[in-house]
């Protein structure tokens, strides 16, 4: 099993030919990212080292749990952290539409350790039947058919993988749920606080949108990096736009918007588009309450920070995040770009957004630049069938 070491810098070129993928069962996130990160492996001859992290989503986004009804029968979540969740399924579902998955929120949050030992267990009996155990749990799972807390059920899908069972329950119940423990702990530790995680050398990639970036460092780190972006795959099928206005929101002072704005110009030019560009108003953040600086919470945000700078770091190409507002600003200007009140921003995006910059598509909300390619790929549709 490989553990992966902090990343120092944000580096071109790396010599390792192995990418290290961390994933969890019960993120629809890890979900999608399993066929992208299988297409880039395959169209480069890389290796991929998959490792299971199980989330702790009770501590930082709280718990609930729906009765029979489908309804919130209990519940520890804050008004802002039900917006990232109901957001986060809006958000996966979608681009599982694209390619014919099904995603059902779940009806509580799931204790995945035992689905993580049994891909350890799969690990041990080769790739091929690693790949058949995460497709016959994710498959079943996002569709509310699976349940990944039964031994039973486990053993079932590894056999149905091609994997010997003999040994597994003792292995679940021994060795293999030790091994898992460590596992868990070494790459938390070590910065790893969400899923998809890649580890590529001495870097650190939370989310499949850095899958551009990580391709492009595998390849010699040769001309300029690109940016995040959620890829399409063969199998997607876009729906076309049935408008041809973008509506946008930046907040000046957020590098994520800084960096979206010249490929929205591009997109803007290239098909025609009539954008209307809009302030944010300044997101809310509601103090937390105090907390041991220990705990598991407070340590996940501070990965979360550290990646967040990271990433700043590495697409902001040297600028200093200070610099940010005034670079926006004259980009803006430069371009003739003239943005709506706050107060408009406001009206269609909600109070409760999660990022920037958002986007709405008619009706269809986006957050984050990642999602460029599929706005584009929308309006491009819209374009062909006229």
């Amino acid at each position: 099993m490989s553990d992966i070491v902090m990343p120092p810098s944000a580096g071109g070129a790396v010599e390792s030919r192995a990418l290290t993928v961390y994933i969890d069962f019960k993120s629809p996130y890890a979900y999608l990212s399993i066929e992208p990160t299988r297409q880039l492996a395959r169209a480069l001859g890389v290796k991929l080292d998959w490792q299971p992290f199980v989330l702790d989503i009770p501590s930082y986004l709280g718990s609930a749990q729906l009765n029979k009804r489908g309804q919130v029968a209990r519940q520890s979540r804050t008004p802002e952290q039900w917006s990232g969740v109901k957001y986060a399924y809006y958000d996966c579902r979608r681009y599982a539409n694209l390619r014919g998955l099904t995603i059902r929120g779940t009806v509580k949050i799931w204790d995945t350790n035992l689905a993580a030992t049994g891909m350890l267990w799969a690990r041990q009996q080769g790739d091929e039947i690693l790949q058949r155990y995460i497709d016959g749990v994710y498959l079943p799972f996002w569709k509310r058919a699976l349940d990944v807390e039964s031994n039973e059920v486990i053993e079932g899908v590894l056999a149905k993988a091609g994997a010997s069972v003999d040994g597994f329950k003792r292995f679940a119940s021994g060795e293999g749920s030790q091994l898992n423990s460590h596992l868990q702990d070494s790459a938390f530790n070590q910065g790893v606080f969400g899923v998809p995680t890649y580890a590529l050398g001495e870097e650190l990639y939370f989310g499949r949108e850095h899958l551009p970036r990580i391709r492009w460092q595998l390849q010699g780190g040769r001309g300029p990096a690109p940016d995040i972006a959620y890829e399409l795959v063969a199998d997607d099928v876009v729906d076309p736009a049935e408008v041809r206005c973008l509506e946008v929101g930046v907040a000046l002072d957020e590098a994520e918007s800084y960096l979206a704005i010249p490929a929205i110009l591009a997109m803007a030019r290239d098909l025609d588009l009539v954008v209307n560009w809009y302030t944010l108003p300044a997101r809310k953040h509601r103090s937390a309450p105090a907390a041991d600086e220990r705990s598991r919470g407070a340590r996940h945000r501070h990965w979360r920070k550290e990646n967040r700078q990271r990433d700043a770091h590495r697409y902001l190409q040297g600028m200093p995040e200070s610099d940010v507002a005034s670079a926006t600003t004259r980009l803006l200007e430069n371009s003739g770009i003239h943005l709506g009140t706050g107060e408009q921003g406001a009206a269609w995006v909600g109070s409760g957004y999660v990022g920037s910059p958002v986007f709405r598509v008619g009706e269809e909300l986006f957050v984050g630049r990642q999602h460029l390619p599929l706005i584009r790929a929308r309006f491009a549709a819209a374009v062909n069938v006229g």
